[in-house]
């Protein structure tokens, strides 16, 4: 489980699947694990709002700081459906 943890702090996101990869493991102890941490309270999830953080403005965006959608300049190429799930380490 101290690997997992190392993983989760390191700020990027991953998959569940991508997790069991990396750890050469089976996705079911990955997600029992994770369920285990969040229920201690060592970890939690990091939820995404997909809106532009306060203070920030870009030309022409309407969107930014009033948290509003975020305009296409705020945005990953792609959006964020393609990103995985991140925890932080409590």
């Amino acid at each position: 489980m101290e690997e997992l943890i190392e993983l989760l702090s390191d700020g990027r996101s991953r998959s569940i699947e991508m997790l069991a990869m990396e750890l050469d493991t089976s996705v079911e102890k990955v997600r029992r694990d994770i369920d285990f941490l969040e229920r201690s309270g060592v970890i939690r999830r990091i939820a995404f709002s997909g809106s532009c953080g306060a203070g920030h403005s870009c030309n022409g965006c309407s969107g930014c700081g009033t948290g509003n959608q975020p305009c296409a300049a705020c945005m990953p190429e792609g959006g964020f459906q393609n990103m995985g799930v991140m925890w932080e380490v409590v």
